[in-house]
Parts: structure tokens; sequence; C-alpha cells
């Protein structure tokens, strides 16, 4: 009998292993308990087949590492693996790979389809990686490739041999052929990180990385994307405790009747600072809000906030103007209408003088359901800003058919010094008046621009040039220490 073991315990002259056995006809394993005893100078042995639980645990152990559906390892196993092969491991690189537009082949042909082009797309890998490294799925249509940076000549141009060869249709039975492209994101190891986790998490964002910047190519993972993740992470628990704290405020921005050279209103522009964070802009976290949902509980306490502030002023000043709202599609809910009318009554505000700014493409985007909302606040007597007009993907056909009372020209045309620049300037004129909408020219900061606004008609415009976004005290001091029916807005620097 050969054997292949070690003990693992002893203990008063009694020892125990488990080994792996010859028996000249197949291995078994067993477990091996001896004794000394010291009295008769004889040793006392027990031996155990153990083989089907050995075999069992073996077995349980494998599929806990390896994925059912294509055989590959899965991402316990990898982990495993490269975690205790770390030691004796040379330079090598680790790409996350995501099949792009995975998710329309599931919803077209059905999941089966989906496991077939998977356990496919696996066999591919295995073939262009062979015995260079590692291949294992992570999860759904995510995969995991390791290796050694000897290899490979560039890390750019294995992965566009990865690429190249899942570009390549694939033919499935029952469905016919299928092509389908894929993301990937590099890390090496040891320049990147020198543990399996954090490489892992390296890899998956210079993937997204790759999403963005057109999807089947790949890149290589930068510090500068997990300073940014760190940066996106704090500012979301930060701006969790802001809006449980309101540690909000409103500034506000005139916009002038171009026509009377008078206050036609404000819009109502959020401002954050931060205690730790400092000032944060809007333009890093209003994308964030809307990505995470937060952005409904936000815009709420903004209705809140503009339809108090307009009341106040309102009453105190007598005088009629309209404060403009920003609105995210997010907020473009069913019971929208119904909830702007409690907010309204809450504070005995009169609808007319609120407005409500929707950029173009959440207008249109899911149309048919945006538009009874829409038309319900319309109905209401509120006015309805298209708000960046020229940047979205209008639909003169759909914009004709909404409820809108005012169009915002973006401030990127008004500040524009090329011709094409002016030539929107006055078909945006144009298209206004033949739909018969007012229009407000953004950003304006220069007299020339202002002269040209005026030359071509426009009805209002807001910018620099009259005044900044302010906080509420100061446009009280600037606007309201006069009535504002004697106070004309000076049109020069």
């Amino acid at each position: 009998m050969h054997s292949n073991g070690s003990i693992t315990q002893k203990k008063n002259n009694h020892f125990k292993c488990n080994s792996l056995c010859w028996t000249g006809q197949r291995h078994h394993w067993f477990d091996i308990e001896a004794k000394w005893l010291c009295d008769n100078s004889q040793l006392l042995l027990q031996l155990v087949n153990v083989t089907k639980d050995k075999e069992k645990l073996n077995k349980e152990k494998y599929n806990a590492e390896h994925d059912f559906l294509t055989g590959l390892m899965n991402r316990r196993g990898v982990s495993a693996a490269l975690k205790a092969s770390h030691h004796r491991l040379s330079q090598y690189s680790l790409l996350f790979l995501d099949l792009d537009g995975f998710k329309l082949v599931n919803d077209t042909y059905g999941h089966a389809a989906g496991d077939k082009l998977l356990r496919a797309v696996a066999i591919r890998l295995l073939n262009v990686v062979k015995d260079k490294g590692l291949v294992a799925r992570f999860g759904g249509d995510e995969f995991i490739i390791q290796i050694e940076r000897r290899n490979y000549t560039t890390i750019a141009n294995f992965s566009n041999q990865i690429i190249e060869t899942l570009n390549r249709p694939f033919h499935i039975k029952d469905i016919g052929e299928l092509s389908i492209s894929c993301s990937i994101g590099t890390s090496n190891y040891p320049d990147d990180a020198n543990n399996f986790d954090t490489l892992v998490t390296q890899a998956d964002m210079a993937m997204h990385r790759a999403k963005q910047r057109g999807r089947n190519c790949s890149y290589p993972f930068l510090q500068e994307m997990a300073d940014a993740l760190y940066r996106k992470m704090t500012l979301r628990h930060h701006l969790s405790q802001a809006l449980e704290n309101q540690d909000f405020e409103l500034y506000y921005q005139p916009i002038i009747d171009l026509s009377t050279q008078q206050l036609k209103g404000f819009e109502a522009l959020i401002r954050w600072y931060d205690e730790s964070l400092g000032q944060v802009s809007p333009a890093e976290f209003i994308p964030l809000a809307e990505e995470t949902g937060q952005i409904v509980p936000l815009g709420l306490w903004i209705l809140h906030s503009a339809c108090q502030q307009l009341a106040y002023w309102t009453q105190l000043y007598k005088q009629t103007f309209i404060i403009s709202i920003n609105l995210s599609r997010a907020q473009l809910q069913p019971n929208l209408a119904q909830t702007i009318e409690q907010i309204i009554n809450q504070y005995n505000v009169n609808p007319s003088q609120l407005a409500l700014e929707i950029t173009e493409s959440a207008m249109l985007q899911d149309y048919c359901e945006t538009k009874p909302c829409l038309d319900a606040l319309a109905a209401m007597g509120i006015e309805l800003y298209l708000d960046d007009f020229g940047t979205g993907y209008s639909s003169l056909s759909q914009l004709h058919d909404l409820p809108i009372s005012t169009v915002k020209l973006d401030q990127s045309f008004v500040q524009g010094e090329h011709t094409s620049s002016k030539v929107i300037i006055e078909a945006t004129k144009a298209i206004c008046e033949k739909l018969n909408l007012k229009i407000v020219a953004e950003g304006v900061e220069t007299q020339a621009q202002l002269d040209y606004i005026n030359q071509c008609g426009f009805d209002y415009c807001q910018g620099y040039f009259f005044s900044k976004p302010m906080p509420v005290h100061e446009i009280e001091q600037k606007y309201f220490h006069v009535q504002l029916a004697d106070m004309p807005i000076q049109l020069s620097a």
C-alpha cells in the first residue's frame, strides 16, 4: 500500500492523519488513527475508509468554486486560486469583461438562448487564453480573465484579441446567428494593487469607463477613477444627510422682460454648502441625485421652498411676478399635478405665478406617459418652460402638441461667437413665433449679446449681465427695497 497524507494531530502518543492510499486497484482515502502502546512496545492502528465522504466534500468544493452553466471557475473559485498562488505569481493583468447588449438577447429570445450564448462565449474565451491564465464567470454576463504579463505583448493588444474573437457571429441552435460585443477594463498586479479584490474593483471601474466611451473597447484602470468613485460615494452619503437635515438653500436669478425693461420673475436655483466638502456644484450633485433617486425628495423640497418664498414676497411687496422651478424627468410622475396642487394650496400661491422648467430630453422621453402629466399641470394655470432648448433632441411635431408657453434658448448659443450660433438663435426665434411661444435667452453676459438678442426680438433674458443667482437677502436688498413697479431694470453694464 502506497500512501500520500499528513499527520494532523499529535497528543499523548496519539496520532491522526488523513491519507490517500493506493490499494493496488484504485486510490482510497483513509482516516488513520495510530496509538503507541509504550508498555507493550506496540503500535495500534485503526483505518477507516472515508473515500465516499472525501469525494463528496471534493465535489461540494468544486461546485462551490465553479459555475454550473459554463464550467468555468466562479467568483469564489478564481479568488481562492489567485489568493493561494499570489506568493509565486509574477506580474499579471486582470481583465473585467462585460457583454454589451446581453439583456437584449434574453429579452428577445429568452433566457435559454442567453444561457447558450454564455456557454459559447466561455468556450471562445478559453480558446484564446488557453494555458496562459485563468478564465472565470464573475456573474451574469461578466467574466474575469487573469493572464501573466509574460504571455502577451501589451494588454491593449490582448484585449483587442478578445474583442475581435467575441465580435465574430455566434451560431445558436434553434435561433441562428447572433452578434454581440464586449467592454473590457484592465488592472495590473502589482502596479495597481497587490490583492485580488482591489484589482477586480479597479478593472470593474475601467470597464464602466469603456462602456462610457462607446462600448466594444477596452480601457485601463487609472487612479483618477478611484478618486472619482470615492468622491461620488462621499457625496452620496453627505447628500442623504443633507436631505434629512434640509441643508440646502435656494438662490434666485432675475429674468428680465425686454419689452418693459422690468423684472418678469426669478429662476429658483438650488445651492448646497457642506461643512466638510465645502460648496458643492449643482452640476455635480444633481446628476448624482437623479442617478440614486434622491432627486424626487430633493425636488419636493425645492417646490415647497420656492412656493413658500413666492407667497411671502407676493404678500409683502404686493407685486405679481413668476418664479420658475426646474423639474427632473424622475419627477414627472402621474401624481405630480396633485402634489403641486397641494403645495400651491398650502402656501396660497396663484398658479399663474409658478413656472416649471423641463429639459427637452425629459419632456420627450416616454412622451406618451409625460404628456398627460404636463397637460394636467397646464390645466391648473401653471406655465411650462422648455429649458436648454437646442441641446436635446426636439421633435417639432411633439413640441407643437405639448402645452409649453415659453422656450429658453441654451446659453451656449447666446455666448457662441460662430456664425452658426447666430443662425440657431434666429431660427429658434422664427420657430417660436410660428408656434406662438415666448422665448428667453439664457446666459447673457455682455452688452453685445444683449443688443443682438434685442435685435432678434427675444421676449426675455437672464444672465450675469443683469445679475448672478443670489440668496434671498441679497435679492431683497437689490430688488425689493422699493416697489417693483416703480423700479426699471437698467439694461447696461
